[in-house]
């Protein structure tokens, strides 16, 4: 029987503190910090161009020398001055075995950087620790990778304390409103400094951005239109369905108030102080269409703002806008209606009125934990970088805390992620859509090619699935780890993979001898370098890939990218490591 853990949820946090726009802000006006000259450098550093370190070897350590990375080692500091204003900062790091960093924020705040990378507890030892409180999950990478912290930093102002309003570490959410206490050393300046405590450490792409509380975009002018009718689009509202219309100085689906269903069509203008990029967040629930100057933005979109706020970005010049926007209220969900606005450097704001966008009713978060034993879901999965849904997937979640997802159909392994294992709410919450399956972790997607197939030569593409590929199923073994089965041609392809305490590990077999050529794809990224004999980088250091030192793998370009493939005359078998 599945394990499955419910909890109830709601995004109302994220509305109010419009952290959906920042991050769209943040992406934008983001100012990088130079390697070479923007930081006061004191103690062992070194400017290098590449850096590679070992995820076992605490002592090695390849330097290419060059600019953009500031390679540390203990007591080294690197201290530059920025603006007393609230701080979004994102930077990336790699740290050697058992190395250490801190990253001291504006106050004296310290973010822990720490090899926890196979830490099995949270506590304030582990990577994304601050102030003594441990992070939400272990979303440290091995060492000699590189790794990314994004936070957003609220300072302390009046009698109101500092907030970490938000720390994400490679991707994944590990600390959220974190009221922190000032400490008692703390520098009055107001200093970024990265601090090596031990082994070695590298930083690069050091970025920050100040964010100010100003009001750049009012609305003016507005009227409304308060409409009975079951039509999201406002070119089907009739005069017949009208029932009221006004001016009013304020934005909110409140005139419908007792109607089941309805629709609100304002109209007026935003005044921009400024000329610039301009960040909308719709957070509503029903449709919406929304216009500035004519050009449609939103057309009748169905939304559910608990789960997916709408953001859209604008170039305005300074001065008047024309807006319009129709929203139609279904009958069946809590009316709500919000916009919220930002610009690069500036926190986001709300223009409509308080009460027009409620609290969220609370929905479960359905999760599949793997307690003492291992999990399989079925389920769609969707990658990133796809339009469409993988409709064969296959997720395996691990009480070690490594997880996969195999596409059955391609023979593919599509993700690799550690920490927590599933949520599964899109699948069995009300009627099951979009029925995705999404990971929880720090997830490593692949180009979700299958990984097996003949190849007339060691030159041929590699093709994105092998038709004579057939999934048969698959058998258990003592630890309930699958080996998935596949028949191409006579030949039966097992296909196994199995958490260990570093990772993955898989291993590909035949029953017997095959006709022609055929190949193991290890991986495909725009980059793969050796960093000794058996172990690879893969991706600028995203991951590494590990096998038999002894063993010949063909490392090639093609179709733009590089691809590391061993032959498969009985067994192939590597781990993944990350």
């Amino acid at each position: 029987m599945t394990n499955i853990r419910i909890a109830f949820q709601t995004s109302c946090l994220l509305l109010a503190t419009g952290l959906f726009v920042l991050v769209q802000a943040q992406q934008m006006g983001m100012t990088r910090l130079s390697a070479d000259n923007s930081f006061k450098l004191a103690g062992n550093w070194k400017n290098a161009q590449r850096v590679l370190m070992h995820p076992q070897k605490a002592n090695f350590l390849k330097i290419e020398a060059g600019n953009g990375i500031l390679v540390g080692t203990a007591g080294a500091n690197a201290q530059t001055t920025l603006g007393p204003e609230d701080l979004m900062v994102e930077l990336e790091f790699m740290l050697s075995p058992s190395g250490q960093a801190n990253v001291l924020l504006p106050g004296g705040y310290a973010i822990l950087l720490n090899d926890s990378w196979q830490n099995s507890k949270m506590d304030a030892t582990a990577s994304g620790s601050i102030g003594g409180v441990a992070p939400l999950q272990n979303a440290q990478k091995a060492p000699g990778l590189w790794q990314k912290l994004r936070l957003q930093l609220r300072q302390a102002r009046e009698n109101k304390p500092a907030q970490l309003e938000q720390m994400l570490l490679n991707g994944v959410l590990v600390q959220e409103n974190i009221v922190l206490k000032t400490p008692t050393n703390a520098a009055a300046d107001n200093s970024l400094q990265l601090v090596a405590q031990a082994g070695t450490v590298a930083f690069r792409n050091v970025e920050y951005q100040l964010l100010k509380e100003a009001k750049p975009l009012s609305l003016t002018g507005l009227s409304y239109q308060l409409y009975k009718d079951w039509s999201e689009k406002t070119e089907q509202l009739t005069p017949d369905k009208r029932i009221k219309q006004d001016t009013t100085s304020v934005l909110t689906q409140e005139w419908g108030i007792g109607m089941r269903n309805y629709s609100v069509v304002y109209e007026g203008k935003m005044n921009a102080q400024e000329q610039g990029l301009y960040i909308f967040e719709l957070a509503y629930i029903g449709h919406m269409t929304f216009e500035i100057d004519g050009k449609t933005l939103v057309t009748a979109q169905w939304n559910e703002f608990s789960q997916k706020p709408v953001v859209q970005t604008v170039a305005l010049s300074k001065g008047e806008h024309r807006f319009r926007l129709h929203y139609h209220c279904t009958p069946w969900r809590r009316p709500a209606l919000g916009i919220f606005v930002a610009m690069p450097g500036i926190r986001p704001y709300a223009l409509h009125a308080l009460s027009s966008l409620p609290e969220p009713e609370p929905i479960p978060s359905m999760t599949v934990v793997p307690h003492g034993r291992t999990e399989m879901v079925r389920s769609f999965v969707q990658l990133t970088n796809e339009k469409g849904k993988r409709t064969h997937a296959l997720s395996i979640g691990s009480p070690l805390g490594w997880h996969y997802t195999l596409d059955l159909n391609r023979a593919s392994l599509l993700q690799f992620w550690k920490g927590q294992f599933a949520d599964v709410t899109e699948m069995w919450y009300e009627r099951g859509e979009p029925q995705l399956l999404k990971p929880l972790g720090l997830t490593i997607p692949t180009k979700g090619q299958t990984d097996l197939a003949p190849l007339v030569d060691t030159a041929a593409p590699w093709p994105d699935s092998v038709a004579e590929i057939t999934y048969k199923g698959y058998r258990l073994d003592p630890a309930g780890n699958p080996a998935v089965m596949y028949r191409y041609q006579e030949t039966e392809l097992t296909d196994a993979l199995a958490a260990n305490a570093n990772g993955l590990t898989r291993t590909v077999s035949v029953n017997n001898a095959l006709t022609m050529p055929f190949y193991v794809r290890l991986a495909a990224a725009s980059s793969i370098v050796q960093v000794e004999k058996g172990l690879y980088e893969i991706n600028n250091q995203s991951y590494f890939v590990q096998i038999d030192p002894k063993a010949k793998p063909i490392l090639r370009t093609s179709n733009g990218q590089q691809e590391l493939l061993m032959p498969l005359l009985k067994e192939v078998r590597y781990s993944l490591i990350w």
